[in-house]
């Protein structure tokens, strides 16, 4: 490339020239009449018109020169920008502000139209068939309660369990659970869960409260206030013998979400206040009942032996007796407790529940 030398005499003849008159831009006219903008706006508060305007117009405008096109496609996305951030507030604040319909009934509507409980425990052995007819009604889901950060509803959980009804009076309903449904695997140090939420075979979710823990074994019990109706039923506690080993029993639950399942074994073992049995559980079934043949209630479902954990385990599930749950002695009791306890030990007397050998039915 060659080198260009500007002398200073080329400089010095440099003259400037002189400015122009600047000429005046023509201006054309808006690409969006007024009209049709007052025509348009109002509708951004109804986004599926403002939609299906848009869609007309951008078909018909396609043969138009490309200053009215673009001009009008700009417009057309303003409004549908203000509509869309429009009706998001609006749907925000209907969250917000208007109530929803609740998902938690005050009661338990299936039990508070019940009247006619079974008779327990029967007179002669029942199939599985009969079990499942008379027993699975007074199986419950068991889930703590949550409230939804929006609408600050109750709502179930995503853990659940299952529950027995083990009384329905005048008043309400006292439910078993296991304690680990209530307030999760770490049960023994957690003591903060106070609501719970319980669902039997219809599938509507009824709110109730946690009355009472075990100090040492996996048991709470459960409150749910009725509604209406005067149903009343007394579900015998522990049968009135001992626990033999090879017995057959029924145990019914939730397994992996199945709900209201049914399953059968025998007891292969007890130990003090626990039952070995064989008959499946899965997550699901904790605080599930056992009930042997004649309906009368065995124990309470706690845990199991999982196959992750000990690779060499084979049907390995447990429960905690029954009787365990009249000693006074081995609750925390909370709110109405004690007095709902009471209420059904009371029962005894009249011969609706058999009270093991050993164990004191006063009023405490």
């Amino acid at each position: 490339m060659e080198k260009i030398v500007i002398s200073s005499r080329e400089v010095s003849e440099t003259r400037l020239i002189p400015e122009q008159p600047s000429r005046p831009e023509v201006q054309l006219a808006p690409v969006v009449p007024l009209w049709a903008k007052l025509w348009l706006w109002p509708l951004i508060v109804a986004l599926p018109l403002l939609c299906l305007i848009t869609l007309i117009l951008r078909v018909a405008m396609r043969s138009l020169p490309p200053r009215t096109r673009h001009g009008w496609t700009a417009f057309l996305n303003t409004l549908l920008v203000a509509s869309g951030l429009l009706t998001s507030l609006s749907a925000v604040a209907a969250f917000s502000l208007v109530p929803l319909p609740s998902l938690v009934s005050a009661g338990l509507a299936e039990l508070d139209e019940r009247t006619d409980f079974p008779r327990l425990p029967t007179v002669a052995a029942m199939s599985a068939k009969e079990v499942s007819e008379k027993l699975k009604p007074l199986v419950a889901v068991i889930s703590p309660g949550q409230r939804s950060w929006l609408t600050h509803q109750e709502l179930p959980s995503p853990s659940f369990g299952a529950g027995m009804l083990l009384q329905a009076n005048r008043e309400g309903y006292l439910f078993v659970t296991a304690h680990h449904v209530v307030d999760g695997p770490e049960w023994k140090a957690a003591r903060n869960v106070s609501r719970i939420l319980i669902a039997t075979t219809s599938g509507t979710w009824g709110a109730g409260d946690v009355i009472a823990r075990h100090k040492q074994l996996d048991l709470a019990l459960l409150w749910v206030p009725r509604d209406s109706g005067e149903g009343t039923f007394a579900e015998p506690i522990a049968k009135s013998g001992e626990v033999a080993d090879g017995e057959p029993i029924f145990v019914i639950g939730h397994p992996e979400g199945l709900r209201f399942t049914l399953s059968t074994g025998i007891i292969s073992r007890t130990d003090f206040s626990t039952i070995q049995m064989s008959a499946p559980v899965s997550p699901g079934n904790s605080g599930g009942p056992v009930f042997d043949d004649r309906g009368e209630l065995v124990g309470i479902v706690t845990s199991m032996v999982d196959k992750h954990g000990d690779p060499n385990a084979e049907n390995l599930n447990f429960a905690v007796r029954a009787d365990a749950l009249l000693d006074y002695a081995g609750w925390d009791f909370e709110k109405s407790g004690r007095k709902r306890l009471a209420d059904y030990r009371g029962s005894a007397s009249s011969g609706a529940v058999q009270v093991p050998a050993g164990v004191q039915t006063g009023r405490n």
